[in-house]
């Protein structure tokens, strides 16, 4: 009988180290994952591609920071490849829904798409929580990233 206990508890003790092993890899794995949601505020530059002569740049904006932005605009400026102001653009995204990923489309410049050199975020003049009206600094925050070639800075 003690020894049927022993083996008893040895095996709930493997048990429960493998519990905690796998425990802890799946949690590793979703720290890493690319489909993990990062906190903050987070705006990709998903592509770029000519249409009817003008540029247009696809943005996938990510809003990871708990609550939603019933106010959120962007300040752009859009560089040539010699890194001369081709162009200001300010957008209006809002509304952002909390915990939610929004893709926008809108045209960055009259002519082909080689012709950016870089965007620059200058600034983001309204961003607003929808759960209490607080204006919120959400540039210092903001993570950037581009898989078009083409800068996305601030």
């Amino acid at each position: 009988m003690r020894q049927e206990k022993r083996v008893a508890a040895g095996v709930a003790a493997r048990v429960a180290g493998i519990v905690v092993a796998v425990v802890v890899a799946v949690t590793a794995g979703l720290a890493h994952s690319p489909t993990a949601r990062a906190a903050g505020l987070s705006i990709e530059l998903n592509k770029v591609e000519d249409s009817a002569g003008a540029c247009l740049g696809t943005f996938v904006i990510s809003n990871g920071l708990g609550h939603g932005l019933d106010r959120f605009s962007l300040d752009l400026y859009i560089f040539d490849k010699d890194g001369v102001v081709a162009r200001r653009v300010a957008i209006d995204l809002a509304p952002l829904r909390s915990d939610k990923t929004t893709v926008t489309r809108f045209p960055l410049i009259q002519g082909a798409c080689d012709q950016v050199g870089r965007i620059l975020v200058n600034d983001i003049p309204a961003c607003r929580s929808s759960d209490d009206g607080a204006m919120l600094d959400c540039l210092s925050g903001l993570t950037l990233t581009s898989r078009a070639g083409i800068a996305l800075t601030k």
